[in-house]
């Protein structure tokens, strides 16, 4: 007698609030001792990036109201994150990849596009650790940013099976949203704003997240 195929149903990230997936996945919000640390750093005014950084910031306060996703992505989000130099011989930067995992005894699935991970691996993602999602409006908008951001950060650590944490933003417009997903737990930030000087402080964050990944990386 032949074995009834399982239905498989889909759920794309693009439908996910964080609430819903907080209650399939059994997670729980509390606080995070990184994002307190991560909340304490303060920027090097010698850093070399300053000038860039200024220069960066200033385009953002012109524009962000008029430019599309695409255009906050091209014109701020890629450059601004290119002078944290994600750069490593232990794990490499992916964007636009595909995603999915399956569970629910594998009769859902959930799948969608990356904007931005860092993974071990030449042409294919292995065990993503960091995730970067970028929306634009902050106001009137029909998606959860938080949402798709923390489903794939779920879909890694189901993907990953290891015990390490999973770190992630999430960009409205002129905000940025520092997550980490531990074990069935996950935090958020609060709003850090990339319009005002706390750009310097979002990019000292980054770094700080630049050192975790190189040691994580290091260990796997």
């Amino acid at each position: 007698m032949a074995t009834k195929k399982k239905k498989v149903r889909n759920k794309p990230f693009k439908n996910w609030l964080y609430e819903d997936v907080a209650k399939e996945f059994g997670l729980i919000r509390t606080r995070h001792k990184t994002l307190e640390e991560l909340d304490q750093v303060q920027f090097d005014q010698k850093h070399g990036a300053t000038s860039q950084i200024e220069r960066l910031k200033s385009l953002l306060v012109d524009y962000v109201d008029s430019w599309n996703e695409d255009e906050l992505k091209s014109l701020f989000i890629n450059p601004f994150m290119s002078l944290a130099e994600f750069v490593s011989p232990y794990y490499k930067v992916f964007t636009q990849r595909p995603m999915s995992v399956r569970y629910a005894n594998d009769t859902l699935v959930t799948e969608g596009k990356v904007d931005f991970m860092l993974a071990k691996g030449i042409q294919t993602p292995q065990k993503p650790h960091f995730f970067l999602h970028e929306y634009k409006p902050e106001k009137n908008r029909d998606n959860d940013p938080c949402g798709q951001l923390l489903i794939s950060m779920v879909a890694s650590q189901r993907t990953n099976q290891d015990d390490k944490p999973i770190y992630g933003i999430y960009v409205t417009g002129r905000l940025w949203f520092f997550v980490i997903l531990d074990g069935s737990e996950y935090a958020v930030s609060k709003s850090y704003s990339a319009e005002d000087e706390e750009v310097f402080k979002i990019f000292a964050m980054l770094l700080y997240i630049k050192d975790i990944m190189e040691k994580l990386y290091q260990e796997i």
